[in-house]
């Protein structure tokens, strides 16, 4: 019993530091990641009740436990919402999510342990299915705002919340060991349950204590960036002719200024300096180049790198180096992007310019 002991107790530190935001950064969501592990801690002080004899002594603590758990995936799935949101509102039907805790919490609560077999399991499959659903809807906005936050930055490697993607994966290995202990499916996995507990509370931990500010800009900028990467506005109204002089005033940008060697750069800071708004700028590029924020701004850095291989000033620099001269900040998104435009890795390139260079074609 050591190891759930050591499993609740680390959840309920884990919820501790969410609420307070510890990490210094998503303050909402990181609120709701905490309420998720408080009603996980719940869940495994239930356990441990039953097994100990503290639910014969407090004969509510397991029907409270119970009703928690009903807003156990509701909070997990608002805290990713929230982490994959550049702005947003509480919205009247967000209170549908814990509409399956009001209803059961008065049924577990009064009805303690002479709640009948039938509503028991009830309850349990309910808490189990909902948790499973949850999860696949948390997963699926993970991904979509994987695609999303290229329509606003070019280097997501710090903002595409992989370190999310980890600890929902955690979250599905102590799924995955909960249901086999309730459904007794692999008795030898059984006896591992509580150390797995255990070890999945500490990859939780290490991945969610250690995020950043994902959307870190104005009020102002954060509703306008919502809208752009949800493309619920209406578009623009700008004419043809707009957007070639649009296009033209870019394209002396990016060669005049190449502002693309900023490696910081993001779309609100873009359309400042064009002197339009991320609506326009936005739309500018979906309808002038038929790309996104991420693909136009690196393949601006790509063509760039190719300049600097060739380049007598810089043949002192690494390809790392060249990458970095060129506004990558990211040795994986470098080498991730130049494949995809180029169809060949960095080296390979450079290997054929080598050759090229060799033999004179």
């Amino acid at each position: 019993m050591t190891s759930y002991y050591l499993t609740c107790g680390g959840m309920f530190l884990l919820a501790l530091a969410h609420l307070s935001n510890t990490p210094r950064a998503n303050p909402v969501a990181n609120a709701w990641l905490g309420g998720f592990f408080c009603c996980t801690g719940s869940a495994v002080l239930a356990f441990i009740a039953e097994s100990t004899g503290l639910a014969i002594r407090y004969p509510f603590l397991v029907p409270l436990s119970e009703s928690i758990r009903l807003l156990m995936a509701p909070s997990l799935y608002l805290a990713v919402l929230y982490f994959t949101s550049a702005r947003r509102d509480w919205k009247r039907e967000d209170y549908l999510h814990f509409l399956p805790a009001v209803m059961f919490l008065p049924l577990l609560f009064f009805g303690g342990p002479h709640l009948p077999r039938f509503l028991g399991v009830l309850v349990g499959i309910s808490v189990k299915l909902q948790l499973l659903v949850y999860w696949l809807l948390s997963f699926y906005l993970l991904r979509r705002h994987s695609r999303s936050i290229r329509e606003v930055n070019a280097e997501v490697q710090r903002i595409d919340l992989k370190w999310l993607q980890y600890m929902l994966l955690g979250i599905a290995a102590l799924m995955l060991l909960w249901y086999n202990q309730v459904f007794q499916i692999n008795a030898e996995l059984e006896r591992f349950t509580g150390v797995g507990y255990l070890l999945a509370i500490y990859v939780i931990a290490f991945f969610s204590l250690r995020q950043r500010e994902i959307f870190p800009y104005a009020a102002a900028e954060k509703s306008a960036l919502q809208e752009v990467i949800e493309k619920k506005s209406p578009p623009p109204r700008v004419t043809d002719d707009g957007i070639q002089r649009l296009k033209a005033h870019l394209d002396h940008l990016m060669e005049q200024e190449q502002l693309f060697t900023d490696s910081d750069l993001n779309l609100p800071q873009l359309a400042g300096k064009m002197d339009i708004s991320v609506h326009e700028l936005s739309y500018l590029l979906n309808k002038g180049y038929g790309q996104n924020f991420y693909q136009y701004i690196n393949h601006h850095r790509v063509e760039r790198v190719k300049e600097l291989m060739v380049s007598e000033k810089h043949r002192h620099l690494s390809m790392l180096g060249i990458a970095f001269e060129a506004g990558f900040n990211s040795k994986t998104t470098f080498n991730t992007t130049f494949k995809k435009i180029t169809g060949m890795s960095p080296g390979e390139y450079r290997e054929l310019l080598v050759r090229m260079d060799t033999t004179g074609h």
